[in-house]
């Protein structure tokens, strides 16, 4: 009888000793992931911190309402107002002459009396239906085409005068 309480004791010690393994590996295990989980965090931090204080971020973005496409040439709130179609890209050594209408339209709006000015990108995808060899001024924007820069005057949902050409609308704006 000895022998068989004896081979019973070990049976249960041998599975104290199975539970006490397998609980050894659960929390090796879990220790090893929260170790890399806590070094994943840390390193991350540091190369996020970096990046913030290498590049400022700009939390004030302002659409620019004053950019409108052609499509949009006709349907403005106000009755009046102007239209530039600038060029952004210089070909063949040309002067890109928007800063200087920037100038001009800059002193012309602070006066109280002054219309509202909008912007066309001549060279924005969006408008490239738009250009052509030759100038179309309608009122009909199927039909619009325009090989330079203008700037429309805009009545009542319709055309009033077209400036084409820089020389003309340098000569426009400075008698605004």
């Amino acid at each position: 009888m000895k022998v068989a309480k004896i081979k019973k004791h070990e049976k249960n010690k041998k599975a104290v000793v199975e539970e006490s393994y397998s609980m050894k590996n659960m929390l090796s295990l879990i220790l090893v992931v929260l170790v890399a989980f806590i070094l994943f965090y840390v390193i991350t931090y540091f190369v996020v911190k970096k990046d913030v204080v290498e590049q400022p971020s700009n939390n004030n973005t302002e659409i620019d309402s004053t950019k409108i496409t052609f499509n949009n040439l006709l349907n403005r709130n106000e009755d009046s107002y102007y239209v530039l179609a600038y060029k952004t890209k210089v070909e063949n050594e040309q002067a890109n002459y928007k800063n200087l209408y920037d100038n001009y339209i800059n002193n012309y709006i602070n006066r109280s009396d002054s219309l509202s000015f909008y912007y066309i990108d001549i060279d924005d995808a969006f408008n490239k239906n738009y250009i052509g060899t030759e100038t179309n001024i309608t009122d009909d924007l199927g039909n619009l085409k325009i090989a330079d820069e203008v700037l429309f005057r805009i009545k009542d949902g319709k055309i009033e005068k077209a400036y084409i050409g820089k020389d003309k609308i340098i000569d426009k704006l400075s008698r605004l």
